[in-house]
């Protein structure tokens, strides 16, 4: 799966490493390539939806120990972001940051895309 689509979308603090940054995309790699196998009908990043995420988390995260499976709930959620879908994906996910935890604020962001008709029509 090409997920050179979600890639432009990110962008990294200066803070981050560059073995980190490769260490993201890795995972990111992985999350798609495992959605591809449980559904090969998914081609794309844009194809992704809800249940094949909950399948990566409630299924696949199981055979990895608990940090490692945290890093990967961190991937998802910049996943889930890159595709404009954090409203809706994030709560049934069980994602959801809780401002009264705290926490870190995160070191990689999606940019927003911008629209072609967000002046609208003269």
């Amino acid at each position: 799966m090409n997920i050179s689509q979600v890639l432009k979308r990110l962008r990294f603090d200066g803070k981050y490493s560059e073995i980190a940054q490769r260490k993201v995309i890795g995972r990111l790699n992985k999350i798609c390539r495992i959605i591809n196998e449980k559904f090969p009908e998914v081609k794309r990043p844009e194809q992704i939806k809800l249940k094949h995420l909950q399948y990566v988390r409630n299924e696949r995260l199981a055979e990895y120990s608990a940090a490692t499976a945290v890093d990967y709930k961190r991937t998802i959620v910049i996943l889930v972001e890159a595709l404009g879908r954090q409203k809706d994906w994030l709560p049934p996910l069980k994602l959801v940051k809780v401002p009264s935890k705290g926490g870190r604020p995160s070191s990689t962001h999606v940019i927003r895309t911008k629209s072609k008709n967000r002046r609208g029509m003269r």
